[in-house]
């Protein structure tokens, strides 16, 4: 908790130990070897690693990490980052257990993401099977729930991507939060579950649905971990529901490029459906190349709040992207009715 409250105070910006010289971190991190592709991670580590010379030097001792033994028996997730030279007095067990809290932040709150590299983040350690099958679990979890959307499925490489992702964010909250509840409301003013998406709400009902007594921190920091889990695996599963898609007719000289350009690009827009020219009723946006579309006559045919777009056939590139955002605005604006519409039920 400590090391959260300090990174996120002073983010990398001016060092806040005043007890701990910058120096002495220094030369614990230059004696192991350990390089640093990020300078971030570099920061990160230092502000741990202080913070642990606090407790250690003040005989605050970490007596037992029980649910450590519990994911990775008596294996080490890297080289001992702290020596006996560095803490003579600190009894043998207590720094063996303050390397394992050290390694398992290093290699679990201090990866980057797989996108920066080739390889998928990994522990390089053998983990309990129960949380393996417990990640299986969540993704055919996933997949009842989305079907087809769930894209992950067709690209193996990425799947043990988000499976890796999944793993080592329960296995951190395992360890860490077996005593007590982690949650967010002294951090947000809004409950997360009136204001997230669907996708929030499935997975918080996965992980605060497991089996308290085997696996006591995964439980009590289900909402962490649907918040973790919740912005990242969108880039993963279309979350878009039927109801909540933008239905967009366009209108625009036949023959002429600027339909086709259109066209093709609000089709990126996974949230924009285009319906055929005879249709009226279902419409949230008509694009139309000529400025008094609709006429008079067909007003009555399409919804009342009808967003109407004139587009310029000679329009550029920029043109198109102010569209995109356009049409982007209009269905963030559908998504903030829903809750307002969803917050006025559970009022009444």
């Amino acid at each position: 908790m400590s090391y959260y409250v300090y990174w996120y105070i002073y983010h990398g910006q001016e060092w806040p130990f005043s007890l701990i010289q910058e120096s002495s971190i220094d030369q614990i991190i230059g004696r192991t070897g350990i390089t640093f592709n990020n300078p971030i991670v570099h920061f990160q580590f230092k502000y741990f690693l202080a913070i642990s010379r606090i407790r250690l030097i003040k005989r605050n001792y970490i007596e037992d990490l029980p649910y450590y033994s519990d994911v990775f028996g008596d294996q080490t997730l890297g080289e001992d980052i702290l020596t006996h030279e560095d803490y003579p007095i600190v009894p043998v067990s207590a720094l063996d257990n303050e390397n394992k809290l050290v390694n398992l932040f290093r290699k679990t709150a201090f990866q980057p993401s797989d996108k920066a590299f080739e390889e998928p983040i990994n522990a390089n350690a053998r983990i309990n099977p129960k949380f393996y099958a417990l990640v299986y679990h969540f993704i055919d979890f996933l997949k009842e729930h989305y079907n087809d959307d769930m894209t992950v499925y067709h690209n193996q490489r990425t799947l043990k991507h988000i499976m890796t992702y999944v793993t080592r964010d329960i296995v951190f909250y395992y360890i860490m939060a077996p005593y007590s509840l982690m949650h967010l409301d002294t951090m947000y003013d809004t409950n997360p579950e009136d204001t997230y998406t669907d996708l929030y709400k499935d997975i918080y009902t996965f992980f605060s649905n497991v089996d308290q007594n085997e696996f006591p921190g995964i439980y009590n920091a289900a909402e962490l971990i649907s918040r973790n889990l919740y912005q990242i695996l969108p880039s993963y599963i279309s979350t878009i529901r039927a109801e909540d898609i933008i239905k967009v007719k366009v209108l625009i000289d036949p023959g002429n490029q600027a339909s086709e350009v259109v066209l093709r690009n609000i089709n990126t827009l996974k949230f924009v459906e285009i319906v055929p020219n005879d249709v009226f009723e279902d419409v949230d946006v008509l694009i139309t190349s000529l400025d008094v579309l609709p006429l008079d006559i067909e007003k009555k045919k399409y919804p009342a709040n009808l967003k109407v777009i004139s587009w310029d056939i000679s329009s550029m590139r920029p043109d198109y992207i102010w569209l995109l955002i356009q049409l982007n605005q209009i269905y963030v604006q559908k998504m903030k009715a829903k809750i307002e519409n969803s917050k006025k039920k559970k009022a009444l």
